[in-house]
């Protein structure tokens, strides 16, 4: 049985998350999106969703991520994976459309 690979992040790193989010966000209208690299260097992009609909996320996020590459999408209900299948630049920021490949619960203790 393969063992799954438990990566812990350090609070320091949590909290500027946090800090990343709060500053692109507007609490009562906007929902939060991370958006994590399966593979290869480890960055979180962060921002909004814009829109949701059939397996397509389109986000507004503060790092440019790789066409076809595999991230893991956490929103406030579940952690999504994902193909990333557009970025463009947005100003500052990029909108990035995904293909949902499949999802898992998040369980809170």
């Amino acid at each position: 049985m393969k063992k799954r690979s438990r990566r812990k992040i350090p609070d320091s790193q949590l909290q500027h998350l946090v800090r990343r989010l709060l500053r692109t966000n507007q609490p009562d209208t906007d929902t939060p999106v991370i958006i994590s690299p399966m593979e290869g260097e480890y960055f979180s992009s962060v921002g909004r969703l814009l829109e949701r609909s059939h397996g397509r996320v389109l986000a507004l996020v503060d790092h440019e991520l790789a066409r076809e590459r595999a991230v893991t999408v956490f929103l406030p209900e579940n952690a999504f994976v994902a193909e990333v299948m557009k970025c463009t630049a947005d100003g500052e920021h990029f909108t990035v459309e995904l293909e949902l490949i499949q999802y898992q619960d998040i369980v809170t203790v």
